[in-house]
């Protein structure tokens, strides 16, 4: 089952350009990870971006964060991540950055039935 992510950078002006290359070079890791199905970056303009992965499952998701890990780690040094929302089953290694980034929801999906009062 695959698994999304949405989350959105604000930077800083003064690094911005810096921002974007690091975006770029993610876009073109991810073009070539088989795991990763959709990586797109959007932009509001004056530092506000938003980025959307979709990956074939968890396993692929974490493959990319490996991969990828001196990029995100220079992401981080030049924005702050404003939130980040994952959809679908985690696993350990994801619940455990989540349980790193407040700023991180989780989004089981929902099969229809009901939700039990006070679970989240």
């Amino acid at each position: 089952m695959s698994f999304f992510v949405r989350a959105r950078f604000d930077v800083r002006d003064e690094q911005r350009e810096e921002f974007e290359g690091l975006a770029c070079a993610l876009r073109e890791l991810a073009d070539a990870e088989p795991g990763t199905l959709v990586y797109r970056w959007f932009s509001a303009g004056a530092g506000r971006y938003l980025v959307l992965e979709e990956y074939a499952d968890t396993a692929a998701a974490m493959a990319h964060q490996e991969r990828a890990a001196q990029l995100l780690a220079r992401v981080g040094a030049c924005a702050e991540m404003a939130f980040a929302e994952l959809h679908g089953e985690i696993g350990p290694g994801i619940r455990e950055w989540v349980r790193d980034h407040p700023q991180a929801t989780v989004y089981p999906e929902w099969t229809g039935e009901r939700t039990p009062s006070g679970s989240r």
